[in-house]
């Protein structure tokens, strides 16, 4: 039976999968679909989600028992990361011709989707429900 750690760890890699699923249906639908200016968008933002996942999966620190001051800054410094992306995932959308800047937002909210979906699959089953 697998213990706590290893199937956080699958349900991590699960995400990670997910997200570069859904990043590749974009990149098809950039090619299929008329909206160019949305997918462009998406593409951006879903770019962002990605460094804020593994952002926030890195600063998790499963094994490496870390406490007290040395766990603070090192989620102070997960949260600055996720602030520096979301700004420069706006300021990308804004710059660039034919992007959507709602669409690179939601993009961006894409990779906080899943971590809480994923991430709630697993407390869901951690309790034998």
């Amino acid at each position: 039976m697998k213990d706590d750690v290893q199937r956080l760890e699958a349900r991590l890699r699960a995400i990670t999968w997910a997200g570069l699923a859904i990043m590749a249906l974009t990149v098809i639908a950039r090619f299929v679909l008329p909206w160019h200016d949305v997918t462009n968008g998406l593409l951006i933002g879903e770019a962002g989600g990605a460094g804020a996942v593994w952002s926030m999966i890195r600063q998790g620190h499963l094994r490496d028992q870390r406490a007290g001051a040395a766990l603070m800054v090192s989620g102070i410094v997960g949260y600055f990361i996720r602030m520096v992306l979301l700004i420069a995932v706006i300021v990308v959308a804004i710059k660039l011709p034919h992007v959507h800047v709602l669409a690179a937002l939601v993009g961006y909210l894409l990779g906080f989707a899943l971590i809480v979906a994923g991430l709630y699959r697993f407390e869901g089953t951690a309790g034998g429900r």
